[in-house]
């Protein structure tokens, strides 16, 4: 059972890795659907932040279960303010926006990830950092409310992908 806890640990980064590289500015499907849900309502980025809670909860139990310590307390307190939609709101909005935050967060999780006893940090500011990237910014939620932009669906769809990330 331990052994399979630490693989889905050793796993965990390059599995966010591959998904972000198949969703990252790709113009399928898939990714104009998703980025259109995330613009256009309230629920679909609550379902994304529950999704991204839902990950962080397994890898602190992971965590937990393989070295308990103080970082997974710190790790699990974490998680736990972004209960809260408003704090996770803000959290993935500030780190979209502002690229010296989001590139400071990974930085530091890169040193929580080389230090073995800080490996749940990583996880929580890794996944903070990878899906911040997925999140619709302030300018794409304000074309949604552009009034003349909501004549033609196909136009606005495109200059919200445009502006996505």
């Amino acid at each position: 059972m331990i052994q399979t806890i630490q693989l889905i640990k050793l796993c965990y980064p390059f599995i966010i890795l591959a998904v972000f590289f198949c969703l990252y500015k790709k113009d399928n499907r898939i990714t104009r659907k998703f980025c259109w849900r995330m613009t256009m309502t309230h629920s679909a980025r609550k379902l994304f932040v529950i999704a991204v809670l839902a990950s962080l909860i397994l890898m602190n139990w992971c965590c937990y279960m393989t070295d308990p310590n103080w970082a997974v307390l710190l790790a699990a307190i974490m998680t736990g303010c972004l209960f809260s939609n408003k704090v996770a709101d803000r959290v993935l909005n500030r780190l979209h926006e502002r690229k010296r935050f989001w590139t400071l967060t990974l930085m530091l999780a890169l040193v929580c990830y080389s230090i073995p006893y800080m490996n749940s940090i990583f996880h929580v500011l890794y996944t903070l950092g990878v899906a911040s990237v997925f999140y619709p910014s302030e300018r794409v939620l304000r074309i949604k409310n552009e009034a003349n932009s909501i004549s033609n669906l196909q136009e606005l769809l495109q200059r919200i992908i445009h502006c996505y990330y």
